[in-house]
């Protein structure tokens, strides 16, 4: 139980540092090819385990944060939780947001660009649930949404196998806490080949226990 509330703990704290100039390190770090690349200028033929990195930093979070074990898609709040992870950690390093104030202005398609990565029913995206509006919300006047800035330099993703698969590939690693090495949780994640700014979808995950 107290490992748990420390874990919880360490996870709420990854999201309400302040923006810097430090970006995610896990999405800048070069690739095997020497290259790193940024979201929504992600080439089509970059690997699942390189674009699909800050969809699953951003689930696997969100999942924690819940203590869900398994991702349920259908369910707004979550697959809402996992966007804006995505959205305040990665967000900040596409040219297509706007910085204002410590917070980010997101237009509708590039919010959907980010969406895409994920297999959530287009209606549960309609608006975000009033658990988040503090940090994400809608603006009508400029049709943008209004992301409040994360910053998770203290976590990285590390891929530990990625089998092929008729659809896509199964992928699974970790989420390690980058200070001294922890293990923060174990993920399995199927992804699916798509027509997209990452290029997969995921369509589960699961933390094991």
């Amino acid at each position: 139980m107290l490992k748990k509330f420390l874990t919880a703990a360490l996870i709420t704290s990854m999201l309400i540092l302040p923006v810097s100039s430090v970006t995610p390190s896990v999405y800048g770090e070069a690739s095997a090819a020497g290259q790193s690349y940024l979201p929504g200028d992600v080439p089509a033929e970059t690997d699942a385990e390189e674009s699909m990195t800050p969809a699953l930093h951003a689930l696997v979070l969100a999942m924690l944060n819940h203590d869900a074990d398994t991702f349920d898609f259908a369910d707004d709040t979550l697959a809402w939780e996992g966007l804006y992870n995505m959205l305040s950690l990665y967000g900040q390093m596409d040219t297509r947001s706007i910085p204002e104030d410590g917070r980010l202005l997101m237009p509708e398609e590039t919010v959907r660009d980010y969406a895409a990565a994920l297999a959530v029913d287009p209606e549960l995206l309609d608006s975000p649930p009033s658990a988040i509006w503090d940090r994400l919300n809608y603006d009508n006047v400029s049709r943008c949404y209004t992301v409040v800035c994360g910053e998770d330099g203290l976590a990285q993703v590390r891929v530990d196998s990625l089998t092929p698969t008729p659809q896509g590939c199964v992928l699974t690693g970790a989420l390690v806490y980058q200070v001294d090495g922890r293990t923060l949780a174990k993920f399995q994640a199927d992804l699916h080949t798509a027509d997209s700014m990452f290029g997969y979808q995921i369509s589960a995950v699961t933390i094991a226990a």
